[in-house]
């Protein structure tokens, strides 16, 4: 019989006791377990200087490529960046507590990333000439970046510790939460939301400009039952601040949208699969109308990535951006 999977409060406790204390013990001088509390409004980004033409000046300014794939967006950058540049993740975050519930069984992002390295640690240590002595709660227009995350372990679906230890940085930022919807949850209801959603985005990216960070990994930042942002916004969001925002086009190269369901690539629990099987058979008639609502992860996360996959297209952006002075990007 295999071996049982471990439950992720019990990684948490190891995690908490016996890796942090030991990586904060043998590892601070090559990688500082600190961050910065960053405030948007004073990070704008500096457009890359073009001629009048409109073309670049010099090498400094990038035209942005985009990939998506369904994988862990860590895992992804760690392997993206293979020892060169790092790249950093894109995290949603929980706005008052670090981490998130990262010690019980939550399975968001957040939470899975805290149990396989120091991101707790990073996130409760502001470091020296921060804005604050405390991170938290973290300002609706902040966020946070962690420049050494230090990661030895494996993703929720077997937890291996690794034989090495890799870092990367992670900016995160906390995305609106449950905003309310409107044409079957595809639109946002109100402007207010939808706005401010836009101004975490625009604060992620302030944040990887002002660090010099020209790579990117982007997750399932406000997407999800956890968040519940609409999938089809949100792409255009980041696609409009990439390609038609004045203060970000030129300054990012390579832009990854990865995503996978926190469990895994084994997708959704058994017990989503039975609460789905009882919901069926008690109220069939409620289960057509409820179908995306009670679809796996896995179906989910496969589901957004071909709604990113659509709304990068280069047929899309041509029609979306058609007479518009940015057409060109």
């Amino acid at each position: 019989m295999p071996p049982s999977k471990p439950k992720p409060s019990e990684i948490a406790a190891e995690a908490k006791k016996n890796y942090i204390p030991y990586i904060r013990d043998s590892f601070s001088d090559r990688w500082p377990p600190t961050s910065y509390l960053c405030f948007s409004d004073s990070m704008h980004a500096k457009p890359p200087p073009r001629w009048e033409s409109g073309e670049r000046m010099n090498e400094l300014m990038y035209h942005a490529r985009f990939a998506f794939y369904e994988r862990d967006p860590v895992d992804l950058a760690i392997e993206w960046a293979a020892g060169e540049s790092p790249i950093p993740v894109i995290m949603p975050a929980h706005d008052k507590r670090p981490g998130g519930d990262w010690e019980a069984g939550v399975m968001s992002p957040e939470e899975c990333l805290c149990r396989r390295s120091n991101l707790f640690a990073t996130l409760t240590t502001p470091a020296v000439g921060n804005s604050a002595p405390c991170n938290y709660p973290i300002p609706s227009k902040a966020g946070i970046i962690s420049q050494n995350v230090v990661v030895f372990r494996n993703g929720p679906e077997k937890y291996e510790p690794w034989q090495e230890y890799q870092t990367l940085p992670v900016i995160s930022v906390a995305p609106v939460k449950r905003p309310k919807l409107k044409d079957n949850d595809k639109k946002y209801c109100f402007k207010d939301e939808k706005e401010l959603m836009r101004d975490k985005l625009r604060t992620a990216l302030r944040i990887a400009v002002y660090y010099g960070y020209v790579n990117l990994c982007i997750g399932t930042f406000g997407l999800g039952s956890g968040f519940g942002n609409p999938p089809e916004e949100v792409a255009r969001m980041w696609r409009d601040l990439f390609l038609k925002d004045p203060e970000f086009v030129g300054h990012f190269n390579d832009v990854v949208f990865a995503f996978e369901p926190p469990e895994g690539p084994g997708g959704a629990s058994s017990s989503s699969h039975s609460s789905s099987r009882s919901s069926s058979s008690k109220h069939s008639s409620k289960h057509s109308s409820s179908s995306s609502s009670s679809s796996s992860p896995k179906s989910s996360v496969t589901s957004n990535l071909e709604v990113f996959k659509h709304v990068f297209s280069p047929s899309v952006i041509h029609d979306d951006y058609k007479g518009s002075k940015h057409s060109k990007w």
